[in-house]
């Protein structure tokens, strides 16, 4: 009788460290899916895409992002520029950065001024001042044509 009591406990014990192990799983797989649902993954992914694509000497400037929020693959991030080692605490410019779920990274997908207008326009026409050392959002890696405009056609 004692071997039918012994064999009871111990499928019991195999029911339930299965379901223990199945539950850790899932709490593992689910803390996996969202470790890049942080604002330090985002901001590293922002710093990333600037020093690789800006042009900016992140050197002279402290980048810091002030606001995230998630939705779905997205991330909505604000970041403040501020120039190193300047006192004045008005010369901040403020970014906004959307950003998307690829391969468990974060890239950037649009960036826009601080009022969400896109930044493919001129920047100085639409009053955004650039950080130090930024270069020129309407600099054209192309030279003008000159000879003929769409609006008066050939030149003499």
């Amino acid at each position: 009788m004692h071997t039918v009591n012994y064999c009871r406990l111990s499928s019991y014990n195999r029911i339930v460290l299965r379901r223990a192990a199945v539950l850790l799983a899932i709490v593992v797989l689910a803390g996996c899916g969202n470790s890049i649902r942080t604002k330090e993954r985002v901001q590293e992914a922002i710093v990333h895409r600037l020093e690789t694509a800006s042009g900016l000497d992140m050197n002279s400037l402290d980048v810091t992002t002030t606001a995230v929020t998630f939705e779905r693959n997205r991330a909505y991030a604000t970041v403040a520029f501020h120039p190193k080692n300047d006192p004045r605490v008005n010369s901040d410019m403020v970014m906004k950065y959307t950003l998307e779920a690829r391969d468990g990274k974060w890239v950037v997908v649009n960036v826009a001024d601080s009022q969400g207008h896109g930044m493919t326009g001129h920047g100085a026409a639409s009053g955004v001042q650039l950080p130090p050392g930024h270069p020129p959002l309407d600099a054209s890696p192309h030279p003008p044509v000159t000879g003929s405009s769409p609006a008066t056609g050939p030149t003499q």
